[in-house]
């Protein structure tokens, strides 16, 4: 972004890069940003942890459920079967054909081509098997950097870069992101409903 953000934006964009940095990401996403709103002292902060969106409780459950997919086998065994599929009797009949553990490098190579770079869990896995520190500026994801462009735009702060807490809030809220509506399903509440309230405090 060509804007240096100050003002409330900043303090969040910190606290989004802290949180990235002790989790060993190398990337700032839309769940960071989000973390770092959960953590400022402004209003759309305090909106936040009365639902239970709390620091604590955010990186709780965004840690949870990376965890979580990256344990996930890519085939589902269950929905397999209610459309006939045996699953057991493919893997068997695989392993008879091109040896041991072939469905399971198969899965492991569909679910990189699937979601490429994109994938959390998998772009975390390969993050960690490099074994080197996350050190230097950390870049932005292409939603967060969207993220903030909109907001700056709401806020009409193109030129200061002074960024109300409540702009990304609500632009992080409205945007597509998955893991953060999975992380404020799993606390309890959902982005539509923060959103609801944040504006509604904004204009009584």
């Amino acid at each position: 972004m060509g804007t240096r953000i100050t003002g409330e934006g900043r303090q969040i964009a910190i606290a989004a890069q802290q949180q990235a940095r002790r989790l060993g990401h190398p990337f700032i996403g839309c769940e960071h940003l989000l973390y770092g709103v959960a953590c400022t002292d402004a209003q759309v902060g305090a909106v936040l942890r009365e639902r239970g969106v709390t620091p604590q409780r955010y990186e709780a459950e965004f840690l949870r459920l990376v965890k979580q997919d990256s344990a996930q086998d890519p085939f589902d065994e269950e929905a397999l079967r209610a459309i006939g599929i045996d699953l057991e009797a493919v893997r068997t009949r695989i392993d008879a054909a091109f040896g041991p553990e072939a469905l399971g490098d198969a899965a492991s190579s569909l679910t990189r081509r699937r979601h490429g770079r994109r994938s959390l869990h998998y772009r975390l896995r390969r993050r960690r098997s490099s074994g080197r520190n996350v050190t230097g500026h950390l870049p932005l994801t292409r939603r967060a950097r969207k993220c903030l462009t909109r907001s700056l735009s709401k806020a009409q702060a193109p030129v200061t870069g002074r960024l109300a807490a409540q702009h990304i809030a609500v632009q992080l809220l409205d945007a597509n992101a998955v893991l953060p509506q999975r992380i404020l399903a799993a606390i309890g509440t959902s982005a539509p409903d923060l959103r609801e309230e944040i504006l509604r405090r904004q204009h009584p």
